[in-house]
């Protein structure tokens, strides 16, 4: 057996990665930088999400640019490339840092002002504008050299990422000197034989997106679909034996999922986590750090969360948007939260989109941040989640119901105050799909049937629960089933279900604004003649 490759966790720039021969493990992706780089000039932007290999692939496009052969030994581009010609390489990388100030905005510029010049062994006037200066660096740069230059922009974006959530207006005065520091690309043109440029979010405003060198936006193009994160054939043929006695189909419901219209890709962090830590599921991508922006958009706004699963968007207000019409779904999309299920062909021209998250891992833990923005209950209290889980699988209905109510009850009275949200059934159901989705269990809302729609539909491996929501709704007397198990019957909405050979269960959930919690709870178990 031949030895293993290592996993290249922790492993900073393509050089460290190849020199020296293979004993890392790369995903070649120089087939899609062939794509780009094979004309004489061009100027790129690609959106996805942090942690998806995008700082990996600035410098893959570094080391090629630079002419450094030796590394793409053995890979596609190697044989395509023409290796007599190389190109000096300006790289600003504005990762690394929390901008939590203006000052260090600038300070995060200057620096790598500084080490661009220091390498090129070019003079820096640091007393012009920050814009003026990348001006005069690329234009030295070119006729120290005889050459065009190429410009690598990694994270654009990340001082507007890391501001973009303060009450100041902080986003808006670090956009406005990103503004003037891009500015230099455009004036730069003459000198420049390709630039490429990532970030998580594309703002318009900034200067970039418009004019001469407008920026070919690839986030979509299904041509550079997988340039970023893991295909199922990379992980089938490129992991050697690393996934020898692992459950794939639990792989793919727990890290794939995310689709930009080709084969869609497995996040790339997770993966090598997951094989780094021996094959042990767990929440690897989220944990490594979600954006501010996340917590206080909820804490602002009222969102039904279940939407989110379900969620069309116009190609415009998912593609771009400014500081101040802020679209919560579609930063979601681009922070890597959501994903794209289908793309509509409107009969007037354009698209729209619809999305939901991509996978296990995010519907767990977008719904414990949702649930607990909702509900302002700390998480280690909404541990007993899954204990009502369990309920489920055993079908102990009583239990289940008795750990629903001490989740509401757990609710700090405070949320009720300032508003009417406990008269709503929009809020319950909100906060039991988050409850309950936020376990990985399968949760379908607003499901549509022939004569309505589904609250909510809970699956375990043995049972089907069709729930339906009322609020202040008459209590029933007696035998009666009470509003919400009538309209379950009357609507038939087990219908879809009738084919599975999974037992049906009917539930019907009324919550009282006064007592702010379940006023009573009715099951059946789903009996036809």
């Amino acid at each position: 057996m031949s030895q293993r490759q290592a996993l290249p966790i922790g492993i900073q720039t393509f050089e460290d990665l190849r020199k020296g021969g293979s004993d890392y493990l790369y995903i070649d992706k120089t087939a899609h930088i062939h794509e780009m780089t094979k004309l004489s000039k061009g100027y790129y932007f690609l959106s996805r999400p942090r942690r998806f290999g995008k700082s990996m692939l600035c410098s893959t496009m570094q080391a090629l640019l630079e002419g450094k052969q030796e590394l793409f030994e053995g890979l596609y581009i190697h044989d395509k490339w023409d290796w007599s010609e190389s190109f000096p390489v300006v790289r600003i990388d504005l990762s690394g840092v929390t901008y939590k100030s203006l000052e260090a905005v600038e300070q995060k510029i200057q620096f790598v002002l500084k080490a661009n010049a220091k390498k090129h062994q070019i003079d820096l006037n640091t007393d012009e504008q920050l814009g003026s200066q990348l001006m005069m660096l690329i234009e030295e740069i070119s006729e120290k050299y005889q050459s065009k230059v190429v410009v690598l922009i990694d994270e654009y974006d990340k001082p507007i990422q890391d501001t973009i959530s303060n009450d100041d207006n902080l986003a808006s005065d670090s956009l406005d000197v990103l503004r003037g520091f891009y500015s230099a690309i455009k004036a730069s043109d003459q000198f420049i034989r390709f630039c490429f440029m990532t970030g998580i979010t594309k703002f318009t405003g900034v200067g970039l997106f418009s004019g001469a060198n407008n920026f070919n936006n690839i986030t979509l193009d299904s041509r550079y679909a997988s340039i970023c994160g893991f295909t199922q054939k990379e992980l089938d043929n490129c992991f050697g034996d690393y996934f020898d006695g692992v459950n794939m189909q639990q792989v793919q419901a727990w890290y794939n999922g995310y689709n930009y219209f080709g084969d869609k890709v497995y996040n790339p962090f997770d993966i090598l986590m997951f094989l780094d830590k021996g094959a042990k599921f767990d929440n690897y991508w989220w944990d490594s750090g979600q954006p501010s922006f996340l917590t206080k958009m909820f804490e602002k706004g009222v969102y039904e969360t279940y939407d989110l699963e379900n969620l069309e968007l116009s190609s415009q207000e998912l593609k771009q948007f400014t500081l101040s019409n802020l679209n919560l779904p579609s930063l979601l999309w681009q922070a890597g939260y959501l994903t794209i299920t289908e793309e509509i062909q409107e009969p007037f021209g354009g698209s729209s989109y619809v999305l939901a998250t991509p996978n296990r891992e995010v519907r767990m833990t977008l719904n414990m941040l949702f649930l607990i923005s909702l509900t302002s209950v700390e998480s280690n209290r909404l541990l007993k989640r899954n204990e009502a889980a369990r309920s489920l699988f055993k079908n102990d209905l009583k239990e289940f119901e008795t750990n629903v109510r001490a989740m509401f009850a757990a609710i700090p009275f405070n949320n009720y105050v300032q508003n009417n949200i406990q008269k709503y059934e929009g809020f319950y159901a909100s906060v039991m799909f988050s409850f309950m989705a936020g376990l990985g269990l399968k949760c379908r809302t607003e499901e549509a049937t022939s004569k309505g729609r589904i609250d909510m539909a809970l699956e375990t491996p043995t049972h089907i629960y069709i729930v339906e929501f009322k609020a202040n709704a008459p209590k029933p007397e007696g035998d009666e089933r009470g509003e919400a198990l009538d309209q379950i019957h009357e609507k038939k909405y087990y219908e879809p279900y009738l084919n599975d050979q999974r037992k049906i269960v009917l539930i019907g959930m009324h919550f009282n604004e006064e007592k702010r919690n379940l006023d009573w709870f009715k099951d059946e178990e789903l009996k036809l003649d």
